[in-house]
């Protein structure tokens, strides 16, 4: 029980059920108050029969008043004028519900009303209402009444089943609604305790309240980055014990047979191959977490430099676009995504053509070659992390299959998109869309 109190469900609900018995209370003092409700019936007949004689009597002469008063003597009321009234002092709340009562009905014909009991033991039995008139307040009017049959419950039946009724219903209701919004906090609760001992899980139905709807969203995007990340480590720890076990047994065959100098050349290529690869697993793992700043650059000036630089080393490119196309982005992080596609689309064609275009508010890149090209379902395919095509465009030395995937990476971070095309007859064509909105500085 102590467990379940300590639960956002158990505290609201004690909360609601702490405010039903408080309401509860108050209303039960309420009825008992005596500045409360009067009961239904009782003050009212000699209210009236009171109220009646005291308009009779305001309008009566001074000097007949007295005699008026004896003949309109009622059943249960006894009237006469007096100059000396002994005030009677025992209040009940049924003397209460008199005094309120007569206040409303002829309180603007009087010069004031008192009433009272003078029977301590049993006040209902004589009740002394004295009624001051406006002319003549020397002189009072003395009515002498009771209290007539039972005195019925001030809490009946229909009122405490219809008051319990409402509680109920309240707090029903109320568990009900918290439970809605308790019910998704709970399944993200348990789907975090889940995610700790298994990585791989659906996503968290994104439902309830706008903060636990934003909550579960990041949850879901915190779990498919985690296993993503995860994944690629694992996948990017085989590629990298598998492809590196070649060289390391030919290296120390080498080592154990000759060390001749053309022995020593060959352990040198290898070693720059493994160092190929881990620089590459590097820079992937590295993707994303760079801590370069953005600035603006004119992407169209360097992508004319890397151009006019693979063309001096005797690479066969030439770019196409405007002289000047302003982009906010990570310098850097850019150019290493220039440089990997230019890379690519060299090593598996002899022409190359960068194009750079702007067609509504986005910026196009097209990095295309002359190369055999991909086949067109594996086009999604490679841009995964350790996927290698065999045998037009894999199975190079050095090649870990992470160049796709780090431009695609780096491209998402500065809000585009990476897409690769077929050309025709032959070739490929490396997209990359940039919308200026989402990756510049905030228009103003």
């Amino acid at each position: 029980m102590r467990r379940f109190f300590s639960t956002t469900l158990g505290q609201i609900l004690a909360i609601i059920a702490c405010a039903s018995t408080v309401t509860f209370s108050l209303f039960i003092a309420l009825l008992f108050w005596p500045g409360g409700p009067p009961t239904p019936g009782w003050p009212w007949q000699p209210t009236f029969r009171i109220g009646s004689i005291v308009r009779v009597l305001e309008q009566t002469p001074e000097a007949a008043r007295a005699r008026t008063a004896e003949m309109l003597h009622q059943p249960g009321i006894n009237l006469h004028m007096t100059d000396a009234p002994a005030t009677c002092l025992t209040h009940t709340l049924d003397i209460e519900d008199l005094q309120r009562a007569l206040d409303n009905e002829v309180g603007d014909h009087t010069a004031g009303i008192s009433v009272g009991s003078c029977n301590a033991e049993d006040p209902n039995s004589d009740i002394q209402v004295l009624v001051r008139l406006h002319r003549d307040d020397r002189v009072v009017l003395e009515a002498r009444t009771q209290r007539i049959g039972p005195e019925p419950p001030r809490i009946t039946f229909p009122l405490f089943a219809a008051l319990l009724f409402t509680l109920v219903g309240v707090a029903a209701l109320s568990a009900w609604a918290v439970a809605l919004v308790v019910r998704p906090l709970q399944r993200l609760s348990d789907k975090a305790d889940a995610f700790g001992r298994e990585i791989a899980l659906a996503p968290l139905a994104e439902e309830g309240p706008l903060e636990i709807r934003r909550a579960a969203r990041a949850f879901n995007l915190m779990q498919e980055r985690i296993t993503q990340s995860i994944t690629n480590r694992t996948r990017m720890l085989a590629a990298i014990s598998h492809d590196l076990r070649t060289p390391l047994t030919r290296m120390r065959l080498q080592l154990d047979t000759n060390v001749s100098d053309t022995m020593r050349d060959k352990l040198r290529k290898d070693i720059d191959l493994m160092q190929t690869m881990v620089s590459s697993a590097l820079a992937f793992l590295s993707t994303g977490s760079s801590d370069e700043h953005r600035e603006w650059l004119d992407l169209a000036a360097l992508i004319a430099t890397l151009c006019d630089e693979y063309a001096e080393g005797g690479a066969v490119i030439r770019y196409e676009g405007p002289g000047h196309v302003r982009f906010f982005c990570r310098p850097d992080a850019m150019q290493r995504v220039l440089e990997n596609l230019i890379d690519n689309a060299l090593r598996y064609g002899e022409t190359v053509v960068v194009v750079v275009s702007i067609r509504d508010e986005t910026i196009l890149i097209d990095v295309s070659d002359d190369g055999p090209g991909i086949p067109e379902a594996q086009l999604r395919d490679v841009l995964e992390p350790f996927v290698r095509l065999d045998p037009a465009r894999g199975g190079q030395p050095g090649n870990v299959g992470l160049g796709l995937a780090i431009v695609r990476d780096i491209v998402r971070a500065h809000g585009g998109e990476l897409m690769l095309m077929n050309r025709r007859p032959c070739g490929l064509t490396a997209r990359i869309l940039f919308s200026q909105f989402t990756s510049g500085e905030p228009h103003h």
